[in-house]
């Protein structure tokens, strides 16, 4: 008879039931709180303005005018371009837009739960629903929720052998994005070397897993090709607002890079999964090496590490995201692997689901750059964001003498979907009556910053959870 594991065995059908809805709720909770919410940071482009083009111009064109064309696929803002055109244009559709990602993003994980070694596997839904990250780029309406939904269902797809699956969820990655490409690569390695036997070493073996990834490479080929012919470009150019973030650093920037790249991954409180693998590991050193997705996390750690490393500014936590799964994948495997007493186990688990929930209200000290978009702690930016914009019209103060920096540049329209093509100027010191401070942006340098806190006086001034937001006045 198997030997059962006491530490996790429910003493009543409540608290397995509690363990099976209590995702659920915190990500419709999530969702609910949120619906309102206007598009923030890059969601601001990469949904709202490129969904706006297809809107306008009725899908007359593929491809998408400079200005907002970052090299991806646009299939994010066609979907919820057609959503705007069948229900409306505000912010509550465009969040309705993304439960139905959210629905399949909760199937996959608790499918994936039950593929997952048991008895432990049926923490997977609540460890990476509290992963700051996740649960933060889920209050968006968001592209990287599709991946992540997706690159999921993929997984099971190999793990399953349900190649229809694994097809269309592909095919699903290559239109969202370059990233959702190489998330394609990244099921595709795993499906080679996760296989026993060292079949990976066959040629033929490598030619037979690829016949899923057909449809998709085609695809991917194809507009890679055409988007080429057409722009002359990949990924970005010469005029692009985001050029300066391709810049190739050099060894010591590749040094920085990597002290971001290992900040990345224990940030948010995930440093506690981190200890709690490496203490399973230290305890009996062969459980790595047997770990069923070691490989994935791996792959996808290798694969991000060039752009991580080589440029100057793409580093955001939303880009690992496929690593995080496989981060808690792994520590929930070598649980399952693990001689250690079921209380220590236990202890473990514990201490990585609080620290992920901890993550979720990290905010670092002034002048500290973070990724606002991969943390519900920005949620607060929305409330007092709203009164400044209502004390400027109060004030009769245009919103075109406001200066600010990323993601608040612009018309009001790209993010609240409101009408309003007046918005807030790029930052000037030199020209700007007014600048518009929030702890929610990072591109105030250090001396704009100690120039408008040590000269300008402040004439609006609003905290809430540890945000602040200030709108400062130009000195006389």
């Amino acid at each position: 008879m198997k030997k059962t594991n006491p530490a996790i065995q429910f003493k009543s059908a409540t608290g397995a039931m509690l363990l099976r809805i209590a995702p659920v709720f915190l990500l419709l909770g999530t969702w609910s709180y949120s619906c309102q919410h206007p598009f923030f940071w890059d969601t601001v482009q990469l949904a709202s303005r490129q969904a706006q083009w297809y809107y306008d111009q009725n899908f007359h064109y593929l491809l998408l005018p400079d200005v907002i064309d970052s090299g991806h696929p646009s299939g994010f803002g066609m979907y919820l371009a057609l959503c705007w055109q069948v229900f409306g244009q505000n912010l509550l559709v465009s969040h309705v837009a993304m439960l139905p990602w959210l629905g399949l993003l909760l199937a996959g994980l608790f499918r994936l739960g039950r593929i997952v070694d048991q008895p432990w596997g049926k923490f997977l839904p609540l460890l990476m629903v509290l992963d700051p990250v996740v649960l933060g780029q889920c209050s968006l309406v968001s592209p990287d929720v599709v991946l992540m939904a997706l690159f999921m269902w993929g997984l099971i797809g190999i793990m399953g052998q349900r190649r229809i699956l694994l097809v269309f969820c592909c095919l699903g990655l290559a239109l969202i994005s370059l990233r959702g490409m190489m998330a394609v690569v990244v099921l595709y390695l795993y499906q080679v070397f996760s296989t026993p036997d060292q079949a990976w070493r066959k040629p033929r073996h490598w030619l037979r897993s690829a016949l899923p990834y057909v449809p998709s490479g085609i695809f991917a080929l194809a507009f890679l090709l055409y988007h080429t012919y057409e722009k002359t470009w990949i990924g970005f150019h010469e005029d692009s607002p985001w050029r300066e973030s391709f810049n190739l650093v050099g060894f010591k920037g590749m040094l920085k890079n990597m002290v971001i790249l290992i900040w990345r991954l224990l940030d948010y409180g995930r440093v506690f999964v981190v200890l709690g693998a490496l203490v399973l590991i230290f305890t009996q050193k062969k459980l790595l090496l047997s770990n069923r997705f070691l490989p994935l996390l791996v792959i996808a750690l290798l694969l991000q590490l060039p752009h991580f490393l080589l440029l100057q500014g793409v580093s955001a936590h939303r880009y690992l995201l496929p690593v995080f799964l496989a981060l808690h994948l792994l520590f929930l495997g070598l649980l399952n692997q693990s001689e250690l007493r079921s209380k220590a186990k236990s202890v473990l688990l514990a201490t990585a689901l609080l620290g992920l929930a901890s993550g979720n209200l990290w905010i670092y000290p002034r002048g500290i750059a973070q990724g606002w978009d991969s943390t519900p702690a920005h949620w607060p930016h929305f409330t007092l964001r709203k009164e400044l914009i209502q004390y400027l019209d109060q004030q009769k103060i245009p919103l075109s003498e406001v200066g600010t920096v990323f993601p608040e540049i612009g018309p009001l329209h790209w993010r609240d979907l409101n009408g309003r093509q007046d918005g807030f100027s790029p930052l000037d010191l030199e020209q700007n009556q007014y600048v518009y401070y929030s702890s929610a942006m990072n591109d105030f340098s250090d001396e704009q910053l100690e120039v408008l806190f040590q000269k300008w006086p402040r004439i609006l001034e609003v905290k809430q959870a540890g945000l602040e937001t200030i709108l400062f006045k130009k000195p006389q």
